[in-house]
């Protein structure tokens, strides 16, 4: 049995994109899991997301898995890295994501909290990282550029293409608790 350190839990609400989600991140003697449930239209039919990422002490990604459900089926993705040698695609080797350092799940906040984490940047610095990226609606994964700025203590700047956020986040944790003025938005947290 593992045993288990401190928990955070958040309730996203994002009207853009008609989603909720329920999310946690628990701390264990191997590092730190973020999982969650999204409730979310894909398309034109109800879906729900439910999802595991596991990262080390040092907030480096392990893997992501997530299941897709709809009523025309469920998907299945499993990410996995075997830093430095590479990542896993559902069982594959997956060469157009070598230079990924992170996992950006499309439909949570969760994970803009892996980088915001394993950088530690100081108010005023600013880090470019590549991501594995799991995009939706399309649910494929490409590697993805991404920059972070430290505005303050509890504000970030995250841009990625045409992408261009600030991110409110709780100073001691990362964990994102607004995501631009229109995205997710908490509505309730509990830390610790």
């Amino acid at each position: 049995m593992t045993q288990r350190g401190v928990e955070y839990h958040v309730v996203w609400h994002c009207s853009e994109l008609s989603s909720s989600e329920h999310a946690s991140i628990v701390e264990s003697k191997d590092g730190y899991r973020l999982q969650g449930i999204v409730v979310v239209p894909l398309g034109d039919l109800p879906c729900h997301i439910d999802y595991a990422v596991s990262v080390d002490h040092t907030w480096r990604p392990r893997e992501a898995r997530a299941t897709i459900v709809t009523p025309l089926g469920i998907r299945e993705i499993d990410l996995r890295s075997h830093h430095p040698d590479g990542w896993e695609l559902d069982g594959m080797p997956a060469s157009h994501l070598g230079d990924c350092h992170d996992i950006d799940l499309g439909w949570t906040p969760a994970t803009n909290t892996i980088p915001i984490r394993r950088l530690g940047l100081e108010v005023g610095e600013t880090s470019a990282i590549t991501a594995a990226w799991v995009r939706f609606p399309e649910l494929d994964v490409v590697g993805n550029q991404q920059r972070y700025t430290r505005l303050a203590s509890d504000r970030w700047r995250y841009e990625s293409g045409d992408y261009d956020f600030e991110l409110v986040t709780d100073a001691a944790t990362g964990l994102v608790l607004a995501y631009g003025d229109d995205l997710w938005q908490a509505s309730a947290i509990s830390l610790g």
